[in-house]
């Protein structure tokens, strides 16, 4: 973090005496991450749309692929990325509805349905044997693909993932307890700050010039997001698929996650036979953000006992 730091604040010096924008400082910013994580952005053209995604180049048996939560974006596991084996081939997507892939209001959001188009993308690359991690929303994902597709899986990652039958009561009762909810319609740096403080422990640290460009970005998909929200609450309960999975599983959590409370953990531990559970005693419902490091330790540790 620090040495990103120190890189980001001589990029702001150099941007500056080239007269250049907030803009053209933050998409350097960007690039610069994805670069210390070896990733590239690419894009892909499927019957449903585009898809948006980094990837490394290395030629491996061992693919990881990686699904944020909701809201969320690719550039999530830059970081995360960075701390992984530079071994291991690494894709990072844009789900549907989600950065820069597809945003059609058209487009069926369910969980389901999210499986099926993460299989096609996968498909298309010609990509089998994957170790799959999903955080939040994207753990409901790779559910729903593991229950589908299990020859496809060596090993399925959940981080504060929804999916047990607490899931949609825990949302319910974060809405009611804030009054609004705090996931949607964001669009003043108050409520940016709020959705930070909501989902993370110990958010990352965001420069103040890059504030009016993301949260300009975030209430532009304002629209989209609420319909992918009430979409996705349709399936919060995958309990009796939950109970059929058998590939090696790894459960990580945030044990200050306010979004999907620590107790979601013990449900998912128990009714996976195959399973390791990680309570990280500091983090909130995304440590992929907000440790990075260990939640690419724990995850590497876990995959090369496969």
């Amino acid at each position: 973090m620090l040495k990103f730091l120190l890189n980001l604040f001589l990029l702001y010096i150099v941007i500056n005496l080239m007269g250049c924008s907030a803009q053209q400082l933050y998409t350097l910013a960007i690039d610069y991450e994805r670069s210390s994580a070896n990733l590239e952005i690419k894009s892909i053209e499927l019957d449903y749309g585009t898809i948006s995604y980094l990837e490394n180049n290395v030629k491996s048996d061992t693919t990881i692929v990686l699904l944020h939560g909701f809201g969320g974006d690719k550039d999530n596991w830059n970081r995360f990325s960075a701390e992984l084996d530079k071994n291991k081939h690494i894709i990072a997507l844009d789900l549907p509805g989600h950065g820069e892939s597809i945003s059609n209001k058209g487009l069926d959001y369910s969980i389901a349905h999210q499986s099926i188009m993460l299989d096609k993308f996968l498909v298309a690359k010609k990509i089998n044997n994957i170790h799959i991690v999903g955080n939040s929303m994207g753990g409901a994902i790779a559910i729903h693909y593991s229950d589908s597709y299990p020859q496809k899986i060596k090993s399925l990652t959940l981080i504060d993932a929804m999916g047990t039958i607490r899931s949609k009561s825990d949302l319910d009762s974060l809405v009611q307890k804030s009054g609004k909810n705090p996931l949607l319609n964001v669009c003043t740096e108050e409520e940016f700050d709020k959705l930070m403080h909501t989902g993370m422990q110990n958010p990352p640290y965001i420069p103040g010039i890059f504030m009016e460009i993301i949260v300009s970005k975030k209430c532009a998909r304002a629209d989209i997001e609420k319909i992918i929200y009430y979409e996705m609450l349709q399936e919060t309960d995958l309990s009796e698929m939950i109970k059929k999975i058998k590939i090696p599983t790894l459960i990580i959590w945030g044990k200050k996650d306010s979004i999907f409370h620590v107790a979601n953990a013990s449900l998912f531990y128990n009714a996976i036979k195959n399973s390791q559970l990680v309570v990280f005693e500091e983090s909130g419902h995304v440590p992929l953000l907000e440790e990075p490091s260990r939640t690419a330790q724990t995850i590497e540790k876990f995959i090369k006992k496969i």
